[in-house]
């Protein structure tokens, strides 16, 4: 079982639970790249799915919300996925294996 961490530890770089890549989350371990993302995509989205309602003063405030909700959990799942720690094993095989051999 996993030792909880203090205020001052960074999260763990993998996971191997539900649970821990959870508390990954929590954590804000995904908190950078899944903002920026956001933003970008989220805007987008609004732009185009209530762009007219928008210029005429209409705020459609829950749809625009899950417009950026939206990106920052697929891209939050995206993160996590890579760091599951089966992947990097399995990532870690295939380039040891194309990587050239000593004679």
């Amino acid at each position: 079982m996993a030792t909880p961490m203090t205020s001052r530890e960074s999260p763990p770089a993998t996971w191997t639970s539900y649970r821990q890549a959870l508390e990954m989350f929590l954590r804000g371990a995904t908190l950078s790249s899944a903002s920026r993302i956001a933003l970008v995509v989220g805007t987008w989205l609004a732009l185009i799915n209530h762009g007219e309602r928008l210029v005429h003063g209409e705020i459609p405030w829950i749809k625009i919300v899950l417009d950026y909700a939206t990106p920052f959990v697929v891209s939050s799942l995206g993160f996590l996925a890579a760091r599951r720690h089966s992947n990097v094993e399995r990532l870690v095989r295939l380039l040891d294996d194309r990587s050239p051999k000593p004679s």
